[in-house]
C-alpha cells in the first residue's frame, strides 16, 4: 500500500508542477522578443496555488501513512522518496519546457553555453527543495494524524 501511496503522490505532484510549468511557459512565449517576465497577479496566484496544492498532497500522504499505522521511523524516508521522485521528474519536465526561453535569454547575454549547466542546477535545486518539503510536510501531517487516531485518556 505504501508503494502505491508514494507513486500516487509523485504522480500528483508532477502533474501539479507540469500544469503550472505549461501555463508559465505559455505566458513566457507571449513576451515580446524574449523580454524579461514581469511580476503579475496571475503569475503570483499560479505560484501560490501550485504550492498550496503540493502542500495538500504531502499533507494527505502523511495522514494516509498515519492511518495505515506505519511506524514513525518510516515517515521521513517516505516523504523524502516522494520529494526526490517529484523533484527529479517534475524538475526535468520544467527544465525541458523552459529550455527554449532560457536559451534565448542566456544567448542574449553571451552565455548560451551555460544552458545545460543552468538546467542541471535547476533540476538539482528542485530535488533538494522537494526532498525538504516532502520530509517535513509529510512528517508534520503524520504526527497530526496520529494525534487524531489516539483516543484521549480519561481525566
Amino acid at each position: 500500500m505504501r508503494a502505491a501511496l508514494i507513486l500516487l503522490a509523485v504522480v500528483a505532484l508532477v502533474g501539479i508542477g507540469t500544469a503550472e510549468a505549461l501555463i508559465s511557459t505559455d505566458q513566457l512565449s507571449q513576451l515580446p522578443g524574449r523580454g524579461r517576465p514581469t511580476l503579475s497577479a496571475g503569475g503570483t496566484a499560479l505560484t501560490v496555488i501550485g504550492i498550496a496544492l503540493s502542500a495538500v498532497v504531502y499533507a494527505a500522504l502523511g495522514l494516509l501513512v498515519a492511518r495505515s499505522r506505519a511506524r514513525e521511523s518510516s515517515v521521513l524516508p517516505i516523504g523524502m522518496a516522494v520529494g526526490a521522485g517529484a523533484g527529479l521528474l517534475g524538475g526535468a519536465i520544467r527544465a525541458y519546457l523552459v529550455r527554449d526561453y532560457l536559451s534565448g535569454v542566456l544567448a542574449g547575454y553571451g552565455l548560451g553555453d551555460l544552458l545545460m549547466v543552468t538546467l542541471a542546477v535547476f533540476v538539482a535545486l528542485s530535488v533538494v527543495v522537494s526532498i525538504a518539503a516532502g520530509a517535513s510536510l509529510t512528517w508534520l501531517s503524520f504526527r497530526a494524524g496520529r494525534r487524531q487516531l489516539r483516543p484521549r485518556p480519561p481525566s
